[in-house]
C-alpha cells in the first residue's frame, strides 16, 4: 500500500459534536450518514498530495462531480485538474442535480433579461430556484430546505477542510447513506491505498 486513507464516520447527531461550525450547523437528521476523510502517506505525513496516487483519487472524485470553482460558479462535471478541493462539490443522483443546475441556468438568463426590461417597464421578477439561493449565498450553515434539496439530488455532497490541520484535500462528506460514496471513492483510490477507520476525528491529524 502506497498511503492510507483515513476516516471518521458518524451519524450526524454525533459528527457534529466535534466538526467545524461550518458543518455543526446544517439542519441534517440526527441519523444521516457523516464522515470526515484525509489521508497519509507511509511516513505518516498529512495530505492527499503526499503520494500521487492520493492526488489521483482526489481528482478522480471531484471530475465525478459538480462543483463550485473559485470563482464562486458552479462547474460541471470535467476531467480538468484543479491544484485545490473546491469548497463544495455535488455528487448527482439520478439527473435530479442536473436537472436543478439547468433550472438555475434559466434563472440566471431570465435575471438578466428582467434586468434589461426593468429599466425600460414594469416587468415580472423572476423566481429563484433553491440551487440558485444557495449559489447566491455561497456559505454554510445552509437552512432545512436547501439541505433536503442536496440530500434528494445528490449522492453525496463533500464539504473541503480548510483549515489545513488534516492537510490538502481533506474534506466532511454527508448523505443519507455514504455507501454509494464509500463504494465509489474506494474505485478512485484503488489497490494503492489502505483504507483505516478511525474513532475520532483527531485521530485523522497525527495517526
Amino acid at each position: 500500500m502506497n498511503y492510507r486513507i483515513l476516516y471518521w464516520r458518524e451519524r450526524f447527531c454525533d459528527f457534529r459534536k466535534s466538526s467545524s461550525q461550518r458543518v455543526n450547523g446544517i439542519p441534517a437528521k440526527k441519523n444521516d450518514d457523516f464522515a470526515l476523510v484525509s489521508s497519509v502517506d507511509r511516513e505518516g505525513a498529512v495530505g492527499f498530495d503526499r503520494a500521487p496516487q492520493g492526488r489521483v483519487a482526489i481528482n478522480a472524485l471531484i471530475s465525478s462531480c459538480y462543483f463550485i470553482y473559485i470563482d464562486g460558479r458552479l462547474q460541471p462535471p470535467s476531467s480538468r485538474k484543479l491544484g485545490y478541493m473546491p469548497l463544495f462539490i455535488f455528487r448527482d443522483k439520478d439527473k435530479q442535480f442536473k436537472k436543478a443546475v439547468s433550472a438555475h441556468g434559466e434563472y440566471e438568463k431570465n435575471y438578466k433579461k428582467y434586468k434589461v426590461l426593468s429599466r425600460h417597464r414594469e416587468a415580472e421578477r423572476p423566481v429563484p430556484t433553491i440551487l440558485t439561493k444557495f449559489l447566491f449565498d455561497g456559505e454554510l450553515p445552509m437552512d432545512k430546505e436547501v439541505y433536503e434539496f442536496l440530500i434528494g439530488a445528490c449522492h453525496y455532497v463533500a464539504v473541503a477542510k480548510i483549515s489545513g490541520e488534516y492537510g490538502f484535500g481533506a474534506f466532511d462528506v454527508f448523505s443519507d447513506d455514504l455507501e454509494f460514496f464509500f463504494d465509489e471513492f474506494r474505485l478512485f483510490a484503488g489497490d494503492a491505498a489502505e483504507w483505516v477507520a478511525v474513532e475520532k476525528a483527531s485521530d485523522l491529524i497525527v495517526f
